[in-house]
């Protein structure tokens, strides 16, 4: 059985054989939780010392409210709304870098720890002066911003899951035994404001633009890092002894308050990442199952837009392909809902698009038809010019023969034609009877009068 020395004289563990060795005799005891728990205690009294009245006046000038900390705490707000409305990362990261906000929520951890009402009091006045400085600076810049869009860091913000009550309590950890170790506060308090000024200044959008969904996630979410910060300062001096003089009584009660309020926090925090969870899950299969209808097609998912909330899941997309395929929206939305397991809406358009050879190809044959167009143009133009000589001939033959035998006046209706011969015809008057006759065998319907030339006289006998 594995165990630990115990003396007379105290408790030692050799690093290299996980056995104590005392002056006077020695003992072997089984290794079991209590022996445990009775090492780290006095671990800690040898190791966890640290100036306590020093770190506790550090902490009380460092939470106090002052000009300098309503200044500074404007001057970082203001420009955190800036970042937040630009979407610029960087400009909210430099207003971290100033932020004062962790002097008081140490103080207010500390207060906890060390049972001090009245440096309670005065952190939790503190904290009221830098919410209402932050919200009435952000506010007034959202006013006059012709800026008013909610852009994706200010949403990022809306939201609060688990992992920002992680956030939370790593930057309060880290910021109590910054405190306590007197090391690398002002690194620390970058990441205490990173959990508290951007979530302040978002508050402060919601109300200037009246969007209370807005204004209530991030109040939410600024409560959350707020309480979570705090408790685990609070958790971090009491590792550190810090209030080590209360009675065993103040002990149960700050344990059960710090993980009774982590429980509490947990419990929505937990029910929107499970949601978020979920719905990323169903983007990842939609999306999966999109870009496998697009590679059959040679084509490519370019915009999706899903609301998983709804019933049917609601989602819009937009497909790249070089060719169109009947019944794709039909085909995918029923892998979806398989997919899914739920009913599924889908809106899918398609952007007909095509590649370099195919353009090529394309360009090739219509390039070859305008060449056949071209040489039937030249064909038909051709025909046209030798049926149109042939037509000008035989006009001109008609025009000749027309002129040579006389003139020919046709009514509008087209039912009377006369036919008026000169001189120069020959045709004597006989000839003009059968010209008139056979004319109306040949058409009985138009009424031909053939006028003979004007002719001499018989002579008349006596």
């Amino acid at each position: 059985m594995t165990s630990i020395t115990t003396t007379a004289q105290g408790v030692g563990a050799d690093e290299r054989t996980g056995a104590s060795r005392g002056r006077s005799g020695t003992r072997r005891v089984p290794l079991n939780p209590f022996t445990w728990w009775r090492w780290l205690r006095q671990w800690r009294q040898r190791h966890l010392r640290v100036d306590r009245f020093a770190v506790l006046r550090h902490v009380d000038e460092a939470g106090a409210a002052g000009p300098r900390y309503a200044f500074m705490t404007l001057m970082s707000c203001g420009i955190a709304i800036l970042g937040l409305l630009q979407n610029s990362a960087a400009v909210i990261i430099g207003a971290m870098l100033i932020s004062p906000l962790m002097g008081p929520i140490v103080k207010m951890g500390m207060s906890l720890a060390t049972i001090d009402l009245a440096n309670l009091r005065s952190a939790l006045r503190a904290l009221v002066v830098g919410v209402v400085v932050s919200l009435a600076t952000a506010v007034l810049i959202v006013l006059v911003s012709p800026l008013q869009e909610a852009t994706p860091e200010i949403l990022a913000r809306t939201q609060p899951t688990l992992f920002d009550l992680l956030v939370a309590v790593f930057s309060g950890l880290a910021g109590g035994y910054a405190t306590v170790t007197r090391k690398g506060e002002a690194i620390v308090g970058v990441a205490i404001a990173t959990a508290l000024m951007p979530p302040l200044a978002v508050i402060g959008f919601g109300l200037a633009t009246l969007n209370m969904q807005v204004a209530g996630g991030a109040a939410f979410l600024f409560m959350t890092n707020l309480l979570a910060i705090a408790l685990s300062v609070t958790a971090v001096a009491r590792w550190y002894r810090f209030g080590a003089s209360d009675s065993p009584k103040h002990d149960t009660w700050q344990a059960i308050l710090i993980i009774g309020v982590f429980a509490v926090l947990s419990i929505p925090l937990g029910i929107a990442l499970r949601d978020i969870a979920s719905r990323d899950q169903v983007a990842r299969s939609v999306r999966a199952v999109l870009e496998e209808a697009a590679r059959e097609t040679g084509g490519r998912v370019t915009t999706l837009r899903l609301d998983a909330s709804l019933s049917p899941v609601l989602v819009d997309a937009v497909l790249v392909t070089p060719r169109h395929r009947n019944g794709l929206a039909a085909v995918v939305e029923q892998r979806l809902s398989t997919t899914l397991g739920r009913p599924v809406d889908l809106q899918l358009r398609e952007v007909l698009t095509s590649d370099d050879a195919q353009l090529a190809r394309e360009r090739s044959a219509i390039a070859e038809l305008a060449r056949d167009v071209g040489d039937l143009r030249t064909s038909a133009a051709t025909a046209q010019a030798r049926r149109s000589a042939r037509e000008a001939k035989a006009a001109a033959l008609r025009a000749s023969t027309l002129a040579r035998f006389g003139r020919m006046e046709i009514s509008d209706d087209a039912e009377r034609a006369l036919l008026m011969l000169s001189a120069t015809s020959g045709v004597t008057l006989d000839g003009a009877r059968q010209m008139e006759a056979a004319m109306l065998r040949a058409d009985p319907g138009t009424r031909f009068e053939v006028v003979p030339p004007p002719q001499a006289l018989p002579w008349l006998r006596f």
